[in-house]
């Protein structure tokens, strides 16, 4: 846990359907102090049942003392496309540490692809990083994400990311890692990146067989490591998968 100098910045977007002709789409910042960091999302683009929002950085992402917590909700039938502008740095904490809390809920035949930048933890940050998706029937989550130890010459910082992905039928993905200088090496067999993309909900589109794991419980995760960051690159597996779940960019 964070000590009582936390900042807390909690983001939410949730898109519900309006009679309107286009659906609608509502989104919160909220800050425990005016000087804490955000994500301030941004509406790109919305239509009858799909929307495009931007999660834009305000301020420097992430200090020591950072709580980001990011909600979002995407009901029956609709879509959203998530995208950043670039990726987070998570900088020296010099002992403190910082959260970054992810919550997502699908409604039935909800879609929702989000296309994430590199997360960097840099030497001497300390996060954890925690992810939880919850799915009805129907939904399809279509994920990309990057993990870099360390900025290039630098030893990594210490993460622990814990993933949780459920359906009605049960978990799909439940993953809990922690690296840092010690266990890092060991882990990832001498890389510093780690890129996956996750589908859940959907086929596998066909043409896109390497670096696949298909999960016991439903769904297909990508993953590659790498020294630099474009050994790790995954842009195949994710334009693929992007294709196959319809119209969108990023």
């Amino acid at each position: 846990m964070l000590t009582s100098t936390e900042r807390t910045a909690r983001t939410r977007v949730r898109v519900s359907p309006a009679d309107t002709g286009r659906c609608r789409v509502r989104t919160t910042v909220t800050l425990s102090d005016p000087t804490a960091s955000s994500l301030r999302p941004v509406l790109v683009h919305h239509d009858a049942t799909s929307a495009r929002v931007s999660l834009v950085p305000e301020g420097a992402l992430l200090l020591a003392g950072d709580r980001v917590e990011v909600d979002l909700a995407v009901d029956a039938g609709l879509r959203l496309d998530l995208v950043e502008p670039g990726g987070t740095v998570a900088f020296d904490m010099r002992g403190g540490r910082a959260i970054w809390d992810v919550r997502i809920t699908l409604g039935r035949g909800a879609v929702l692809t989000w296309a994430g930048e590199p997360f960097v933890v840099a030497a001497g940050a300390a996060v954890t990083r925690s992810t939880r998706i919850r799915l009805r029937d129907g939904a399809v989550l279509a994920l990309r994400e990057s993990l870099v130890l360390g900025r290039h010459g630098e030893e990594p910082g210490r993460v622990h990311q814990s993933t949780e992905i459920v359906t009605g039928a049960g978990p799909v993905l439940v993953e809990d890692l922690t690296f840092d200088a010690l266990t890092a090496p060991a882990l990832l067999g001498g890389h510093r990146v780690m890129t996956s993309v996750l589908l859940v909900g959907a086929p596998a589109p066909a043409g896109a067989e390497a670096d696949r794991y298909d999960l016991e419980a439903g769904g297909t995760l990508w993953r590659r490591l790498g020294v630099q960051a474009h050994e790790a690159d995954l842009t195949g597996a994710w334009g693929a998968v992007r294709s196959g779940v319809g119209p969108g960019e990023g």
